[in-house]
């Protein structure tokens, strides 16, 4: 069995909208996302937040808290790698400045109450933004 560790992002707008990116790639081309990916081997997590949000949106992340994680399954090209999604809630430099690229066609922001959650790509993507839902918002 393969295993591995990913890392999800929740960056919000000044208006409190979560940011969702549209993956450019198979698995799920075109479905909606959270910005990040893989942790590299010998990476952090928190360092991975960080190469994976300069390499998807060229900007930089200022500061992070960690807020849950959940089991995943990524398959791809047959193949199934199991992933622990980490997710953590970002302050990102110069929001305005993001320019999607890498494994990202493109970025939107949606009201909490308006996720379409029916176009998230995977499982774990759509847990973590109903868990920030759950507990994080007072």
């Amino acid at each position: 069995i393969n295993n591995s560790a990913a890392v999800a992002c929740l960056i919000f707008n000044p208006k409190g909208e979560l940011m969702l990116s549209r993956r450019a790639i198979e698995p799920n081309h075109g479905m909606l996302d959270l910005p990040g990916g893989f942790v590299d081997v010998m990476e952090t997590a928190e360092d991975a937040v960080r190469r994976e949000i300069s390499e998807e949106l060229g900007i930089s992340v200022t500061s992070m808290k960690y807020l849950t994680s959940f089991p995943n399954e990524y398959v791809f090209s047959g193949y199934s790698v199991f992933t622990l999604d980490l997710a953590f809630v970002c302050e990102v430099a110069d929001l305005d400045k993001a320019n999607p690229k890498d494994d990202i066609s493109s970025f939107e922001f949606y009201d909490l109450s308006a996720v379409p959650l029916k176009e998230l790509c995977s499982d774990s993507m759509r847990k973590i933004i109903e868990f920030y839902i759950d507990n994080e918002i007072k």
